[in-house]
């Protein structure tokens, strides 16, 4: 556990309500400094209401928010200097027929900086995020998505917050802007030693997160580091994959009933993947259980679990498996 010297987020029994609507039902979290925060869940978990917290727009119905060891309902003035902010849509905070340099310029005299400190802080964040000089100088309007998108985030931390929050990041972005700005983001939180918090619906942001907070409606449902969720399955980190010579409803309530199987996830076209203890030790005997229960299967294999794998299985037990293929 963290001492509170060492935390810049601290989430204590958060409750938020909107008449009996509770959106959040007192839910706890943290991330220590330098630390990447993941806040992942569904439309409605309570990740905005969050997000309005922290920035001081709101103010809990009861328990308390920390952000840099002060409260947020008490130094709501000092919270906007120590946050920055990276919106969803970044059309909203972005002035199109400014380049970068020009959008940063505006926004920074909000915050009471010289041009100079501004410009050299500009530049040096929108270098690090790939930015040549064409790109720090070019119209904002003339930029593609990805790169709106990364001066939006340069504008979030004109001010050298130790927090910056961004809300749905890669929304709009294809798969290889997503990993393209989270990798930017990441190289940030590296160089610039800045605690990030993003916002997500999205799985994909946990493979770049030191911490993550699954909501589900107003309630946090699993919070820890992707190792210490994933290492709570059956097999503490490692699976064992079925490749099966084709899929059906009765091969996969057949696999249920192998000795010692707690979860189960799709893997593929025709690739299960079974959770039990111990599976290095399990491997000969799974294969004699396929066997026995007259599943006609290719290859089993012994592999690593990941997160998107915890977040199948956790809620499941091993006759409730189904959905789409991973």
């Amino acid at each position: 556990m963290s001492s509170p010297e060492e935390k810049e987020i601290d989430i204590i029994d958060l409750k938020v309500a909107f008449g009996k609507f509770y959106a959040l039902k007192g839910v706890s979290f943290f991330a220590n400094k330098r630390e990447f925060l993941g806040i992942v869940g569904a439309s409605g978990a309570g990740k905005t209401t969050v997000l309005r917290v922290l920035t001081g727009q709101i103010r809990p119905t009861d328990g308390q928010a920390f952000v840099g060891g002060y409260d947020v309902t008490k130094k709501r003035n000092l919270i906007s200097l120590l946050v920055g902010y990276v919106p969803q849509l970044e059309h909203l905070s972005l002035y199109y027929d400014f380049s970068a340099i020009e959008n940063a310029q505006f926004f920074g005299r909000n915050f009471g900086l010289r041009p100079k400190e501004i410009e050299e802080r500009a530049r040096n964040i929108l270098t690090i995020l790939g930015f040549d000089e064409d790109l720090k100088t070019k119209h904002v309007k003339k930029l593609s998505g990805g790169e709106r998108k990364r001066v939006s985030i340069c504008l979030g931390m004109i001010h050298d917050p130790p927090v910056l929050l961004l809300d749905e990041p890669t929304t709009g972005l294809d798969a290889h802007l997503r990993h393209e700005t989270l990798n930017y983001l990441k190289q940030l939180n590296f160089e610039l030693g800045t605690t990030m918090v993003i916002i997500s619906h999205d799985l994909e942001i946990v493979d770049y997160c030191t911490r993550v907070t699954l909501l589900e409606h107003g309630n946090v449902s699993q919070f820890g580091t992707p190792e210490e969720l994933i290492a709570s399955l059956p097999g503490e980190g490692e699976s064992l994959r079925v490749v099966l010579k084709s899929m059906s409803p009765t091969f996969l309530e057949r696999l249920a009933h192998i000795p010692g199987v707690k979860y189960m996830a799709r893997a593929g076209r025709n690739a299960v993947k079974l959770f039990l203890p111990s599976p290095h030790e399990r491997i000969v005997s799974v294969v004699e259980s396929l066997n026995v229960l007259n599943i006609p299967f290719e290859e089993v294999s012994l592999v690593e679990a990941d997160f998107f794998d915890y977040f199948q299985v956790k809620p499941w037990k091993v006759n409730e498996i189904g959905g789409d293929d991973q």
